[in-house]
């Protein structure tokens, strides 16, 4: 029964590839701020940058739901 599902909802889902991309670019913006702000006692350096770093964080985050529904339904 489960391996039916499994093969059923394989053949049924769309084109993986643009979440395969906005996953690995938005893992390595992960590291990227993660090594910045492990490195660096001052990260953000001002409240304008946390801000636009949350900015984009959460784009991201967005964008990879956004594409997870396009790929389910």
């Amino acid at each position: 029964m489960t391996q039916a599902t499994l093969i059923l909802a394989s053949e049924a889902a769309g084109n993986e590839t643009p979440f395969f991309i906005i996953g690995i670019v938005f893992a390595a913006w992960a590291v990227l701020i993660g090594g910045i702000g492990t490195v660096r006692e001052s990260f953000p350096p001002s409240r304008g940058a946390g801000i636009a770093i949350g900015a984009v964080s959460v784009a991201l985050a967005v964008a990879t739901m956004v594409i997870v529904l396009f790929v389910i339904v």
